[in-house]
């Protein structure tokens, strides 16, 4: 938050807003519709919404599994925390739209979310393989700008690593079943 000498800007301040900003996390199967869920809530909220995938599709025209994409990952996700930060400053929620897939990787953004001032959300999208299989088909029969193309084997893959969230995450949990 900014600050200037003795005066504190408090996230719970900004805007006039009763309640500080929050930041929603999406976790769920790949294909099980969370950048669909990403630009409801976005509308819905509202709230400024950023996709991993169609960030990093867009700047560098890499596919998850391209050796570089790991390398560029860490970069790109900080440059879009940091525009996520200035947006929570002007007092708006923010969709971050990238799969917290892991326990440890929903630590890591809880704490940081926490550390900032703000309050963290996370929306499971829980489908079935079956269905997460039908909406990738579906998705690349289509081709969806800003998403990975993917096929059924790397959703069954997928599946074998997904930890699904639970309460004693420590973060509030909007579970949406589709």
């Amino acid at each position: 938050m900014p600050t200037t000498g003795r005066d504190t800007v408090l996230p719970d301040q900004v805007a006039g807003r009763s309640e500080a900003p929050r930041v929603h996390l999406l976790c769920g199967l790949v294909g099980a519709g969370k950048t669909t869920h990403a630009r409801h809530l976005a509308a819905e909220l509202p709230a400024v919404r950023f996709s991993l995938d169609e960030w990093m599709l867009r700047l560098y025209e890499l596919p998850y599994d391209d050796p570089q994409y790991a390398v560029r990952v860490e970069g790109c996700t900080a440059l879009i925390w940091e525009t996520a930060m200035q947006v929570l400053a002007l007092g708006h929620d923010v969709v971050l739209d990238g799969n917290q897939w892991s326990r440890k990787h929903r630590q890591t953004w809880r704490q940081r979310v926490e550390a900032a001032g703000y309050r963290p959300i996370l929306h499971h999208i829980d489908v079935s393989v079956e269905t997460a299989v039908e909406q990738v088909a579906r998705r690349t029969a289509t081709g969806v700008p800003g998403s990975h193309p993917i096929d059924e084997a790397g959703v069954r893959h997928h599946r074998t690593i997904f930890e699904p969230p639970d309460e004693n995450e420590g973060i509030e949990i909007v579970t949406v079943r589709r």
